[in-house]
């Protein structure tokens, strides 16, 4: 690393450097970045459970997770499944699926998953 990387990442604060960190942890092959995401794309993402919610009993199941890969977040929603042994925050997965747009938001729903070794 030359000097001026060096100067460059000194200025950074905190949560700027975590989501380098992260973003390069998360560049897998064949993955896309969660900032580069296209309504109805078919992609593959790799990044950490940010958040995880269950809606109430007495509604249809549904699963939502937030997914963080250093360069944005993706929501993804699970319908028939209230939970998924092993996935909660904090949990590093690849995910496959399409993205739509929910009320401006990137989504993908149903995906397939990947539990992966180790976390970001």
């Amino acid at each position: 690393m030359g000097l001026r990387e060096t100067l460059d990442t000194l200025s950074l604060d905190q949560s700027e450097l975590e989501a380098q960190e992260v973003a390069a942890e998360c560049a897998r092959p064949g993955c896309t970045r969660i900032a580069d995401l296209t309504p109805r794309a078919q992609v593959s993402v790799t990044g950490t459970v940010h958040s995880v919610a269950v809606l109430p009993a007495g509604q249809a199941p549904e699963l939502r997770v937030e997914l963080y890969d250093g360069t944005g977040i993706v929501d993804v929603v699970w319908l028939g499944r209230r939970a998924i042994e092993g996935i909660g925050p904090g949990t590093y997965l690849t995910l496959t699926g399409r993205v739509t747009m929910v009320d401006g938001r990137r989504t993908i729903f149903n995906p397939g998953y990947e539990m992966l070794p180790g976390h970001v």
